[in-house]
């Protein structure tokens, strides 16, 4: 009976990363060589210092996107509430709030929706400009 063949696996983000120059505590050696994209690849703290504040970016990005579609979402309520006459008006036999609901808060759903992923691209290029900095 013969032994089962021992298979290597790596790949080529591990090669580069051990190339780095190391101290005798192990920690790599700053040089003129070393970028963002090297703490990145080795998962330092810098480099999961610099993933979590690009986490925390894009979550705020969310977070007012959410906030400003919730805010106008929950006040036309709020105003057929406050103003029992706009929720009787009819514009061509429909019902205004239906109009408003059905023609209303689609376009700003897309508007919503195409300034979050403008400005999450935005941060994303930063980010990459960043780790790409020589």
């Amino acid at each position: 009976m013969t032994e089962p063949r021992r298979v290597v696996v790596s790949s080529a983000r591990t090669d580069r990363a051990r190339s780095a120059p190391r101290t005798a505590g192990g920690a790599p050696v700053l040089d003129a060589g070393w970028t963002l994209a090297n703490d990145l690849d080795e998962q330092t703290e810098l480099g999961a210092l610099y993933a979590r504040t690009l986490i925390r970016a894009q979550f705020r990005i969310a977070a007012v996107t959410t906030a400003a579609v919730a805010v106008v979402v929950t006040c036309l309520p709020l105003l057929l509430y406050l103003a029992p006459e706009l929720g009787r008006a009819r514009v061509h036999g429909v019902p205004l709030p239906w109009l408003v609901l059905a023609l209303g808060t689609q376009p700003l759903w897309i508007a919503a929706a195409a300034h979050h992923v403008r400005q999450a691209e935005r941060v994303e290029r930063d980010f990459v400009e960043l780790v790409d900095r020589p």
